[in-house]
């Protein structure tokens, strides 16, 4: 069936919403190819529009309801098998099927939410909820394939489907998905206090707040500030330290009593519940016993100035590569390329 894929313009729509009552969340999207009376269904079809690096957003029919944690998409989808029964009363008279056609989209990197979205929380701003839904039908042309059921008869509930499409605006709607919006983008610029209370919400906007760090003098300042911080906790510890970030994978050497610490700095103004990892720090850590230090909510004069900040850090750190998230790629170029300016 044709899917209106409003979406596929903005590079930061990449939410999804699965609604489910598997115990095995996060282990793939699988969904028939046919509804029960074998007609194509837009919930299904949406497995196929899921892209490698999107976020899929896990509702929880059993424990909850509600959103419970995240998954990121793995691959592209393919055509699988599934055996499954329907819930609803024609569903139920129709019996299990046996294995029939189905679209599966590979899943890695399932976490939880520190705070999970509830279906109670989602009915304290349904007005918001409401206002977000609108804004986008004036702008779509088509459906939306929104991921609750509004109505003035019932309250805010789960849309009746299996995949929906969650709008970046709902996301970034929700203080509890901090870290997934951190998780999207390289560089979050959002206010740094965690406030969940519902005057704390933003209106509704098309424009994003995401970005890369435009001031690069207000970035170098920040990493800067980071790792003096570093450098002189250590030394005043006892260790030789060195900074070694310009020709190594970590930043900072460190040296005690014939041991050796490897340390890896990361400096941000904002609250960070995610942060950026090349693929040399990965390999490092995984090869090498190595210390995390995070320096977050760092504050920032006009003057370049760096003060305050809060301190958190893992030793012994090693990235789960199940749990790292692409959010670029290296793509060698093809043979054919016509030099000079492209004709017009």
């Amino acid at each position: 069936m044709a899917i209106n894929k409003w979406w596929r313009h903005d590079p930061n729509e990449r939410y999804w919403l699965e609604i489910t009552n598997r115990e095995d969340i996060g282990t793939n999207l699988l969904a028939p190819q046919a509804n029960d009376r074998g007609e194509d269904y837009w919930s299904y079809a949406l497995v196929r529009e899921v892209r490698p690096g999107d976020l899929v957003l896990h509702w929880d029919k059993n424990h909850g309801p509600g959103v419970v944690g995240y998954s990121h998409a793995q691959g592209e989808a393919f055509a699988s098998t599934i055996i499954w029964q329907s819930r609803g009363t024609y569903g139920r008279q129709r019996g299990a099927s046996g294995p029939e056609p189905a679209w599966q989209a590979p899943l890695s990197g399932y976490r939880k939410l520190k705070h999970p979205v509830t279906q109670a929380r989602l009915r304290e701003i349904e007005p918001t909820i409401r206002a977000l839904r609108d804004d986008l039908t004036e702008t779509v042309a088509g459906p939306l394939y929104f991921p609750f059921a509004l109505s003035d008869t019932r309250p805010l509930r789960a849309a009746q489907g299996y995949l929906t499409k969650l709008p970046r605006a709902l996301v970034e709607a929700l203080p509890e998905l901090r870290e997934l919006r951190q998780t999207a983008v390289s560089e979050p610029h959002e206010p740094e206090a965690f406030d969940l209370s519902p005057a704390s919400l933003p209106k509704p906007r098309r424009a994003t707040g995401y970005g890369r760090q435009r001031d690069v003098q207000r970035r170098q300042a920040v990493e800067r500030y980071a790792m003096d911080l570093v450098l002189n906790h250590y030394r005043s510890h006892g260790y030789e330290v060195e900074d070694v970030g310009a020709h190594s994978p970590w930043d900072i050497t460190a040296r005690k009593n014939g041991a050796e610490v490897h340390i890896e700095v990361k400096g941000s103004t904002v609250t960070r519940e995610v942060i950026d990892l090349t693929e040399g720090e990965v390999r490092h850590a995984e090869g090498v016993p190595t210390c995390l230090v995070v320096i977050d909510r760092i504050e920032v004069g006009d003057d370049l100035r760096c003060h305050g900040g809060r301190w958190r850090s893992w030793s012994d750190w090693s990235p789960a590569r199940g749990e790292l998230v692409a959010t670029a790629y290296r793509y060698p170029l093809p043979e054919g390329g016509h030099d000079g300016r492209p004709s017009v």
